[in-house]
Order: structure tokens, then C-alpha cells, then sequence
């Protein structure tokens, strides 16, 4: 089980990032459920953060406001609370038309999901 790799010291550190009942109401309590959907998460968030970054280099706030709103819901849905807030400041930013300080959201977003990442892989 993906838990018991984790130390009470790793997971702690990632209370700050992650609403862990969350993910187990949503997996239904069913750890091997939890691990499947950490997995598409980090995946899909993966695949997000390349999406913004090519977005924000043709200065794209239409698809900037897309890719951050999925990644919003996305990361509400895991408990990935702090990538879902900078996201929803992301999607809101890009629907007003301003893309100057989305390069430092997505930054942002890419080291929380770095975080939780290592902690989740060691």
C-alpha cells in the first residue's frame, strides 16, 4: 500500500498540500483505489503543467483559462488543495485576458506537484 511507504514525517509535510480525507472519501476508503487515482492525478497534472507551459509561451489566455480550470477540478477532486487554489488564481488571471504573471503560477503549481510528487515516490 502506497501509505505505508510513507513515513508519518512525509505525509505530515504533505497535509499542508493535500487534503488526504479527501482522497480517501473519494476512493471510498479503498487504498488500492487511493494509489489509482494519485497516479492518474500526477499524470493528468503532468501532462497540465506542458499544456500551460505552451500555452503561456504563445501567450494563449483562452487556453491558459482551459488547461487551469481542468487542473482546478482535477486537483479539488484528489485533495490537492494548494495546485487547485494557485490554478483557480490561474484560470481567473487568464479569463480577465492577463497572462504577464501566469509563468509564475505555473511555476508554482510545478513545485507543489514536485512535492507531492518526491513524498510520494520515496
Amino acid at each position: 500500500m502506497w501509505r505505508d511507504r510513507v513515513g508519518r514525517a512525509q505525509l505530515s509535510t504533505l497535509s499542508a498540500e493535500f487534503d488526504w480525507q479527501q482522497l480517501q472519501q473519494l476512493a471510498g476508503g479503498d487504498a488500492a483505489f487511493e494509489a489509482e487515482l494519485l497516479a492518474m492525478f500526477l499524470e493528468d497534472a503532468k501532462n497540465s503543467l506542458q499544456q500551460l507551459e505552451a500555452a503561456i509561451a504563445t501567450q494563449n489566455a483562452r487556453t491558459i483559462e482551459d488547461v487551469a480550470h481542468s487542473l482546478r477540478g482535477a486537483s479539488a477532486n484528489v485533495g490537492a488543495s494548494t495546485i487547485a487554489e494557485i490554478a483557480l488564481e490561474l484560470e481567473n488571471t487568464a479569463r480577465a485576458g492577463e497572462t504577464h504573471n501566469a509563468r509564475q503560477l505555473v511555476q508554482e503549481i510545478g513545485i507543489h506537484y514536485q512535492k507531492i510528487q518526491s513524498q510520494l515516490r520515496t
